[in-house]
């Protein structure tokens, strides 16, 4: 998890619903150690034409059941817990949330593409099979001051 520390800024695009129409972002994000060093919590500040939304994730690493866990909070008073594993440089989390009383699988992808780059990708589970992009962007770690 230490790879997500510091501050991060990222871009992409981003849709309402599956259906929708996908509209830039940009996005700020800073990661610390939090708990003695148990937990990491990022928060997260994005901009977008759908408008902006501000979060707070807290991962952690489940040593019982041998997964990653991961809780975010946003400003749209939306909770979304998920499970993961780290395969080489690639980080996959999967959710079950209700949507306006919908159930809906979600996964959230990861991909280590250098010390200070990833790229990510949301999705949501089709009805009719398959995963539907939701959001997806790169990320570039932004240098400390004095660096």
């Amino acid at each position: 998890m230490s790879f997500f520390l510091g501050d991060w800024a990222a871009s992409g695009t981003s849709k309402i619903s599956p259906k929708g129409r996908a509209a830039p972002f940009t996005l700020k994000e800073h990661g610390e150690w939090v708990t003695d060093g148990y937990f990491l919590e990022t928060k997260t500040a994005i901009k977008s034409d759908l408008g902006n939304v501000n979060s707070v994730r807290v991962m952690g690493y489940n040593l019982e059941d041998k997964v990653y866990t991961y809780n975010i909070y946003n400003s749209l008073g939306e909770h979304q817990l998920a499970l993961g594993h780290l395969n080489g440089n690639t980080w996959t989390w999967d959710s079950a949330e209700k949507l306006n009383g919908i159930a809906i699988k979600g996964r959230y992808t990861v991909v280590e593409t250098g010390p200070d780059t990833f790229t990510f990708k949301s999705e949501v589970a089709d009805p009719k099979g398959g995963w539907v992009t939701v959001m997806e962007g790169k990320a570039q770690r932004v240098p400390s001051p004095g660096n």
